[in-house]
């Protein structure tokens, strides 16, 4: 120990724990108990354990010298002081733990105060003493903490007793009354319990045995009780009574009513150290001490010791003993210094027997309840009843009637007593009662009716008395009144004889037929009355058939059904044969292994079978299977064939490959209480999460859309072998059913869909007892942005938006073509309309001039309408230009303007410039801008032409800050705006109208004698 305050711990504590020899009653002889430890290896904090506990959640806490241990069956979380965390324990040194009615771990340290820990955060919240502070804890060493029955939190420190107040966070003092001899251990409290009576005891340094007087607020000293040495623990008892425990006087026991005495002290001599007391579920005082763990019954006033033994792992692993504790499953634990143990309060069940050491293949049991069993290279060893004693049969060559070989295969007591033995290689052997020496008999070719073969494997004896012996070369009746075999082999092409000749085990049933297991041959029945053998073999086609060619054993149960055991398919049991029908259980179904070397039926009907993976106890009704191996107490988990056998009064033999051992099924103890389940830990890629709030309080988590990768660990809380527990879990809205995890505790999920899934996770105990509600998560796993529900409906009216906008643009593109279509056949009414009526009168008035012989006037009217023609050529032409897509581009545009201009203006011999700059390249006009931009500078132009009286002419085009700008400047005569139009016209009117349509701007500066300057400037897109 690192700790110099731990020096109150070692005074006296050297000398022998309770010894057996100084008792006043005489102690009974140490019977052994199976120990399970888990030490600094297996992930205890340290190997010093001082105080457990366990939470209500089920999970076990450790408290040590260095730290603090929470188990869940498998594996440790230690808590320890972090300096950079707020949140952590205050020391490592951990001295008591208590659970409050509140589910919060009350911890007291030495050195430290008292951390309370509060399962739903993780974290602890420390109370330390404080020197202004006359009324809270005397000192940081805290020997104890406890809870009482009213739920009230006691800490026991040197300067005395503490009671925890809920409302101000803050511990109240009480101390035994000042007297004028003050001794400095007078408060010290070592220990604190509560009485039936709910009294509260404190035990101190002192040796002082008080109680907390509640009208006077002070510690009251029992009077019945002189100080001696320190007492070291409390355990009140169901009568009223206290058991004390002393550092230096021993164990003590004080009524509710009368004067103490003492229990296990020598008087002749100084008491023995007392480290803990325990009372368990059965009422038996667990006494902790330096010197191994005792057991003290107190109504036989008897005592157990058990220590540590050197080389037996199973043993006491230390025999200083700090600590005892029994879970809610009845489970005792004691810490040690080297490490915790667990242990059931009595033996394991299953016996092994001293001799031999080696394997057994044969094990019967006599009238007088003497034990035969037949070993591999010791021969015949016979116990006998009550004593133990034991007589050996070996093989001398000097010796004819000794034993003809020290390998025994087989055993059979028959009805008078006489024992059977088979041998490996040297024939049968019969040993009458009371004789020491064996009759022989020996396959001898020579010899009509002698044994088939010397290689012996199965005796039976049926109901009329004859021997069936099954050999490696055949099976044998023999009558022993005619001391003559009879041997039934395998006929080539004969179906119905001996399926094969190797024969490991024969039994017959209540009808009479005689069942035969053979190595290789399967299952053979033979018919008595016939002589006719019929056989049962594996069909790979066929599921219902033997699971196996290779039987080693052969039952017949209470009701008349019959057990198969196989090599490699475990055991059958025999529906229907007249069909060759079996039902098979094999390990899927819970058999802990596929050899099936022995069937037994116990008194209670269940069957128990052996193999090489331990023993199996099936309940036919349930199909229902319990497994034992050496974590049960077995001295070994491989058995052997032939070696298994039920006494007379139920017990059952067993025979392996390290000797033999026997239990009373009803002894055998099974664990029929289901585990709670909990959540371990969360993991995020393989990467420990630390929450806010504890996984295993935890009941929903949410994930983000990157936590793609995600864990969770959970345990079984079951402690009786957990190393057997068995799991299954399932994701709902993921998983189809029920994953089967085995013993694999973690389950791991990948890329899961945005949503709300709920985990849920069931398991068994060691016994294979479910727990079927288990525990469950909420898991909702959001969705990314582009997922979640408001984005969708920002999506949605964006998509509504547009589509609503993809609606008003075709709208607008059908009201355009509408537009369109009026102005084409406006302007087809309007030019060409009239135009052809003009040509139509023209054409009439003409044909009058014609016949009235009025040349000139027709001539004129021809020409008129030649006119008109060619005037309606020219607007049809701009129509079917305007309306062609072909022409968008601006480059098309701008050759229709320069030809058009060339065309008028050279006509009337007007030098002109026209000038379109780079910048225009690339536009691109829709048909209507296109239509009314090219008519309006058809429409300058024209006026040019007509009414300007120019010479001298220019036309320029650009694209500047998004518009196209036409500029058409002349050096005539001009004209007054505001003056009526020339001609009576409609031209500026139009050219206004037009670039209004296309919401352009349309500025024209002139004046009579100044000339004339147009200028449109046309908002346009690149």
């Amino acid at each position: 120990m690192t700790y110099s305050l731990l020096a109150w711990l070692r005074i006296g504590l050297l000398s022998l724990a309770l010894s057996g020899a100084g008792y006043a009653a005489t102690a009974q002889s140490t019977s052994s108990l199976t120990f399970h430890t888990l030490t600094a290896a297996q992930g205890l904090s340290e190997n010093s354990v001082y105080s457990i506990v366990q939470d209500r959640q089920g999970f076990l806490w450790f408290g040590t010298q260095d730290g603090l241990s929470r188990y869940d069956g498998v594996e440790f979380r230690v808590f320890r002081n972090d300096p950079q965390h707020s949140g952590s324990l205050s020391s490592n040194f951990i001295l008591s733990l208590a659970q409050d009615q509140q589910s919060q771990l009350w911890v007291g340290t030495g050195g430290g105060g008292v951390c309370r820990y509060n399962p739903i955060t993780g974290r602890f919240r420390t109370f330390e003493y404080e020197p202004n502070d006359v009324n809270g804890l005397a000192d940081n060493f805290v020997r104890v903490v406890f809870c009482d029955r009213q739920g009230q939190v006691w800490a026991g420190t040197e300067g005395g007793l503490h009671r925890f107040v809920p409302t101000r966070n803050h511990f109240q003092r009480f101390i035994h009354a000042i007297t004028p001899t003050e001794n400095l251990r007078r408060n010290s409290v070592r220990a604190i319990a509560q009485s039936t009576d709910g009294r509260l005891w404190v035990g101190t340094g002192e040796g002082r045995l008080s109680f907390l007087n509640t009208r006077t607020g002070h510690l009251q000293a029992d009077p019945r009780w002189q100080a001696a040495s320190a007492i070291t623990t409390l355990q009140p008892d169901t009568h009223g009574g206290l058991w004390v425990g002393t550092e230096t006087d021993g164990l003590w026991y004080i009524p509710a009513t009368g004067a103490p005495r003492a229990v296990g002290s020598r008087p002749d001599g100084p008491g023995e150290a007392i480290r803990a007391l325990f009372l368990d579920q059965q009422h038996t005082l667990w006494i902790a001490t330096n010197k191994g763990l005792l057991r003290h019954d107190p109504a036989t006033n008897s005592f157990s010791t058990y220590q540590h033994q050197s080389g037996r792992p199973r043993s006491l692993p230390d025999n200083t003993v700090l600590s005892v504790f029994q879970d809610r499953s009845g489970l005792l634990w004691t810490g040690t210094e080297g490490g915790v143990s667990s242990f059931e309060a009595q033996p394991s069940a299953f016996a092994a027997y001293p001799e031999p050491k080696g394997p057994v293949w044969a094990v019967s049991e006599d009238a007088a309840g003497r034990v035969w069993v037949g070993t591999e290279s010791q021969g015949l060893i016979c116990y006998e009843p009550g004593t133990g004693q034991q007589r050996t049969f070996r093989h001398d060559p000097n010796d004819a009637g000794s034993l003809s070989e020290d390998f025994v295969r087989a055993l059979c007591l028959d009805r008078r007593g006489r024992l059977w033995v088979g041998t490996q290689s040297q024939g049968l052997d019969c040993l009458e009662p009371g004789a020491t020496r064996f009759v022989h008999y020996r396959h001898d070719p020579a010899v009509q009716g002698s044994l088939s073969e010397d290689y012996v494997r199965t005796i039976y004896e049926d109901p009329k008395g004859r021997l069936w012996v099954g050999t490696e070369g055949g099976l044998n009746r023999f009558e022993p009144e005619r001391q003559q075999f009879t041997a039934f082999r395998n006929v080539p092409h004969d179906p119905t004889s001996l399926s094969n000749n190797f024969v490991r085990v024969v039994h017959q049933d209540r009808a009479g037929s005689i069942w035969v297991g053979t190595g290789g041959g399967g299952l053979c029945r033979y018919n008595p009355a016939t002589g006719r053998f019929q056989s049962f073999r594996t069909d790979d086609r066929n599921p219902r058939s033997l699971s196996s060619n290779f039987v080693r054993s052969i039952l017949e149960d209470h009701t008349g059904q019959l057990w198969v055991g196989t090599e490699g398919g475990g055991f059958c049991r025999l529906d229907d044969a007249s069909r060759g029908l079996f039902t098979t259980f094999r390990e899927p179904q819970g058999l802990p292994n596929d050899v099936v070397y022995g069937i037994l039926e116990d008194n209670q009907n269940n069957l128990w079978l052996s193999t090489n993976k331990g023993l199996a106890r099936f309940t036919p009704g349930t199909s229902q299977f319990y497994t034992f191996d050496t974590r049960d107490g077995l001295p070994f988990d491989e058995f052997n064939a032939g070696g298994y056998y039920k006494g007379r009064r139920g017990r059952l033999y067993f025979g392996g490959v390290q000797g033999l051992v026997s239990f009373v099924p009803a002894a055998v103890r099974t664990n029929a209480t289901a585990p709670p389940v909990v959540l371990t830990g969360f993991r995020k890629f393989n990467q420990l999460v630390e929450l806010d709030t504890s996984i295993t309080v935890r009941r929903a988590i949410q994930l983000a859309p990157s936590d793609y990768f995600f864990s969770l660990e959970f345990a079984a809380l079951n402690f009786r072998l957990p190393e057997k527990n068995r799991y299954a879990y399932m994701l709902e809205n993921f998983d189809p059913d029920w994953v089967q995890a085995g013993t694999k505790r973690e389950a791991t999920y990948t890329n899961l869909d945005p949503g709300t899934y709920t985990f849920r996770v069931r398991a068994t105990n060691n016994d294979g007892i479910w727990n079927p509600r288990g525990t469950a998560l909420t898991i909702v796993v959001q969705p990314p942005w582009y997922g979640t529900w408001w984005f969708r409906i920002l999506a949605s009216w964006v998509l509504f938006g547009l589509l609503f906008l993809a609606y008003r643009m075709r709208i607008n593109q059908l009201l355009a073509l509408e537009r369109v279509r009026h102005n084409i056949a406006r302007d087809l009414h309007d030019d060409m309309g009239s135009t052809l009526s003009s040509i139509s009168i023209l054409s009439q008035i003409a044909r009058t001039h014609q016949h009235n012989q009025r040349t000139e006037q027709a001539t004129a009217l021809l020409d008129q309408i030649g006119d008109s023609s060619r005037r309606m050529l020219d607007a049809m032409d701009d129509i079917v230009w305007s309306i062609n897509p072909a022409h968008d581009s601006m480059e098309d545009v701008v050759a229709r303007m320069r030809s058009f201009a060339s065309d008028v203006l050279e006509a009337r011999g007007i030098d002109f410039t026209f000038k379109a700059d780079p910048s225009t390249t690339g536009l691109r006009l829709n048909m209507r801008v296109r239509r009314e931009f090219f008519l309006l500078f058809k429409e300058a132009v024209n006026n040019l032409a007509k009414y300007a009286q120019c010479s001298q002419a220019a036309i320029a085009l650009t694209y500047e800050h998004h518009r196209l700008e036409l500029t058409v400047q002349d050096d005539g005569v001009g004209f007054d705006p505001n003056a009526p139009a020339q001609g009576g016209g409609n031209g500026l009117t139009n050219m206004r109208s037009r670039a209004a349509a296309m919401k352009g701007q349309l500025d024209i500066r002139t004046a009579p004698g100044q000339g004339t300057l147009l200028h449109l400037s046309v908002p346009l897109k690149s």
